[in-house]
């Protein structure tokens, strides 16, 4: 946010109230919302947020900021400085220098822009791989998607949303990731940052972060400071990814801002706005069409629930703002099942559109066989004897929901998928037993690093020809022989 010089100077306001970075303040009868407010030697203070019959509302920069100081039109918006720079670096809520590092180039960007409209947009059909198999597999992304990711504390969303970003290291197309924290502690900060760093992501990562401790602007602007960031790589052709970690906390620090300025509360206490908050900022994901570059940014925005409720005020909000969620379930995660996605409430609402012409042939029963293991569970539950082809179904069922397990921060490129599934559908997990299928798979992708093999190659040209299948049966066959003689 540059300073602006005193010459522009014409308006001035007093603070009547101020509580905690929240002020009322009377004057600047033509202040616009959203520009910034400065101090009588031109430095950005503040910026208004809103207005009442006898005040301007504003949020200010600095919680300890005298309240006795009149302040200024800025006469601009509020802006944050954008570049291919911001690559490796950690800003704060404000795009302000976390990391102690000066900024070398830019320009400044509004952080409060319109969504594209409908005739700059172009089909969302290209994949976004996250790396995690229940994720490429069952609920397939696309770029330019906004899909939630929704469920109680310490269940894994913050997990899958750090996943996806690890892993387009390995994407043959670049994606430029933001990774916005809001309202965590600085611990989990900390932690993030030295994740992405000691896994070689950060140096195609920026990080946004408003902690707990932060002043309410910080906490409210954060997520659109890491949206306009990630806006300046999609209009300049190039593909971005978002995560919004998280939009539970978001909401409550409106909704505490909101509460001081004695706004009138609606359901749950939230102000009736949050809906439309939330709904500019992610409508702002987009797939671009190639008139306008064709970039895309994706969107991966986190809710917390309480007790599982996916009823709440917030919750319905964002599932109706978005193109589907992915439910994680502390149930699922005490027995063990990571990451825990109950598929059963999870949805991506664009599907196989999406996804790799492979992946989609071997895991596109995937669902239905899982039906049907759940089904059949609940009949054996009654019945004393089942049938031999039932007892295959479960076993097929367990076999899938076993290698859908996945440990955190271990991800998997899409074609080692296609090849994982390939061999369930062809049943060489079949004969083993079910202590050595985690096994064989571990194996089974050590062999496929390793070597490379020309089949994989093909599958990540996107060739799943019946040559293709044949080399890869002759190397599963020749694997599985190795294995049982071990």
């Amino acid at each position: 946010m540059p300073p602006t010089k005193n010459d522009a100077i014409k308006e001035v306001g007093r603070i009547e109230r101020f509580f905690g970075g929240i002020a009322l303040i009377r004057g600047l009868p033509r202040v616009a919302l959203h520009e910034i407010l400065i101090t009588e030697d031109g430095q950005p203070c503040g910026v208004a947020v809103g207005f009442s019959e006898r005040h301007v509302e504003a949020l200010f920069f600095d919680e300890r900021f005298d309240p006795l100081t009149p302040v200024y039109r800025g006469r601009q918006i509020i802006s944050t400085r954008v570049s291919d720079d911001h690559d490796g670096r950690v800003l704060d809520g404000l795009g302000r220098s976390r990391d102690g590092l000066p900024f070398v180039s830019g320009e400044f960007r509004p952080l409060f822009r319109t969504a594209p409209p409908i005739i700059d947009r172009g089909r969302v059909e290209r994949p976004l791989i996250t790396g995690v198999k229940i994720i490429d597999s069952l609920l397939p992304l696309g770029r330019g998607q906004r899909e939630l990711l929704i469920g109680d504390r310490r269940v894994g969303k913050s997990t899958i949303g750090l996943d996806a970003i690890l892993h387009q290291r390995e994407s043959d197309n670049p994606v430029h990731c933001v990774y916005v924290s809001i309202g965590n502690k600085t611990r989990h900060l900390e932690d993030a940052v030295r994740l992405l760093r000691e896994n070689g992501a950060l140096n195609y990562t920026t990080v946004v972060a408003a902690t707990a401790d932060d002043p309410y602007a910080a906490l409210y602007l954060a997520p659109f400071v890491g949206c306009a960031i990630a806006e300046h790589y999609r209009d300049n052709g190039g593909d971005a990814l978002v995560v919004y970690d998280d939009l539970s906390k978001h909401a409550k620090a409106y909704r505490d801002i909101s509460l001081l300025l004695e706004r009138a509360p609606g359901r749950e206490t939230y102000p009736a706005d949050i809906f439309s908050l939330h709904a500019t900022l992610l409508e702002r994901a987009a797939q671009m069409s190639a008139e306008k570059g064709g970039g895309s940014l994706t969107a991966l925005p986190l809710i917390e629930t309480e007790e599982g409720d996916m009823t709440s005020y917030v919750p319905t909000n964002l599932i109706s703002i978005t193109d589907g969620q992915i439910y994680l379930e502390r149930s699922l995660r005490e027995k063990g099942f990571m990451p825990a996605v109950n598929i059963g409430l999870s949805v991506s609402r664009l599907g196989a559109q999406v996804q790799p012409r492979p992946l989609t042939e071997v895991t596109g029963g995937l669902r239905i066989e899982l039906a049907q293991q759940r089904e059949l569970q609940k009949l054996t539950e009654l019945e004393s004897s089942v049938s031999e082809e039932a007892k295959k179904k479960l076993a097929r069922g367990g076999l899938i929901l076993e290698l859908l397990k996945q440990e955190q921060h271990e991800t998997l490129r899409w074609e080692e998928e296609v090849v994982l599934f390939y061999a369930v559908h062809e049943g060489y997990f079949d004969d083993l037993p079910k202590e050595d299928w985690r096994r064989f798979e571990r194996l089974l992708l050590d062999v496929l690093r390793q070597e490379d093999h020309a089949a994989l190659v093909a599958i990540r040209q996107g060739d799943f020809s019946a040559a293709v299948k044949k080399k890869l049966g002759t190397l599963l066959t020749s694997f599985k022989d190795e294995f049982e003689t071990v």
